[in-house]
């Protein structure tokens, strides 16, 4: 079959061996994959990473294993059920669509798909899913808009761990896919006051029209500041998207008493805040990384009834010879906020 592997800093397009289904394994044909910003992440930084770790004397032999020989990335997907391996209970039929949270079963521990040469992802033709974790995919679901299920579950995620009530304002540092799709899972809740912030025009108007009330640009405005005009007495609520290096100091230094901050955002190597001013203002931090199964299935409801709209965030569609250029088309947020791998495309 034909895969987009990650080599080193290189995508590259090769024909690798079919995946076989294993016990309580199923077999399916790739319909449709998100560009993660992870995945633009490993490519642009896998090297820093093993360097950071290898000073701070973690392990990386794993890692500079999955550079050199390559891996299949993608983890937000859709897919057709082909097979059944061994011990399965083929409750599902062949040719049902399914999606899944992105982890495979294996000797019972789950494992990150796209994180290993041996355990692929979804730039492929095919990939091997746990029958256990699937769930099916209503006809109504488009298959872009069910690969758009897994970020909308880490939105799902960042609101629950947030705990935010109708009385709260909601600040969106940072309108990337996840940001974006925050603001849609925060309008679906009902929250009236959604602030947001985004260097970028494109991701700014995109903010509005998956609810956010009030958009700033971050670059001549601060958020903060802005939320403290539309509700000057409500508790606030930060969701940190950027991770961009300086950001935490710089929403510390400028968040309310008791706020919250929920930080989603990966920076590259090291960052660091005022803990002194932190704990003078009592702030609540709250690092947050993927989802519950419930949580996933909430996700898939959310955009099989609508409640989240995700057609207005897919700016392109791709094969998998396209991959690399989406790569890099993606640095660019005025063209982009999330670019479709459809491995049948040519």
């Amino acid at each position: 079959m034909r895969a987009a592997l990650l080599r080193r800093d290189q995508i590259v397009v090769e024909h690798v061996a079919e995946p076989k289904p294993g016990i309580g394994d199923v077999l399916v044909k790739v319909r449709a994959c998100g560009i993660c910003g992870s995945d633009l992440h490993m490519g642009q930084h896998m090297h820093h990473i093993i360097e950071n770790g290898r000073a701070l004397g973690v392990p990386t032999a794993e890692y500079e294993r999955t550079v050199n020989e390559g891996v299949v990335l993608g983890h937000e997907f859709v897919g057709e059920v082909l097979d059944f391996g061994p011990q399965t209970q083929r409750t599902l039929k062949k040719g049902q669509r399914v999606c899944s949270m992105p982890f495979v079963l294996k000797s019972g521990a789950p494992v990150l798909v796209g994180s290993n040469p041996e355990t692929m992802g979804a730039y492929a033709e095919y990939m091997i899913l746990t029958e256990a974790m699937l769930l099916p995919v209503d006809d109504s679901v488009s298959d872009e808009a069910a690969a758009f299920v897994e970020p909308v579950g880490i939105a799902v995620h960042a609101v629950n761990k947030a705990a935010i009530t109708n009385d709260h304002v909601a600040i969106v540092v940072g309108c990337g896919p996840i940001g974006l799709a925050i603001i849609a899972v925060l309008k679906a809740r009902g929250v009236k006051h959604i602030v947001a912030s985004d260097l970028s025009a494109r991701r700014r108007e995109l903010a509005g029209v998956m609810g956010a009330t009030h958009v700033v640009n971050g670059a001549t405005e601060s958020v903060i500041a802005k939320a403290a005009g539309v509700a000057p007495t409500a508790p606030v609520i930060i969701f940190e998207n950027t991770g961009a290096r300086g950001m935490l100091n710089r929403l510390v230094l400028e968040a309310p008493q008791n706020s919250t901050i929920i930080v989603t955002g990966i920076a590259p190597g090291t960052d660091s805040f005022m803990p002194l001013v932190a704990v003078g203002k009592e702030l609540n931090f709250k690092f947050v990384i993927y989802y519950t199964p419930q949580e996933f299935a909430e996700a898939l409801a959310l955009v099989r009834t609508g409640a989240v709209n995700c057609k207005p965030l897919i700016t392109g569609k791709v094969g998998l010879n396209g991959v690399a250029q989406a790569f890099k088309d993606l640095a660019d947020p005025e063209r982009h906020a999330k670019i479709i791998i459809d491995p049948s495309m040519t």
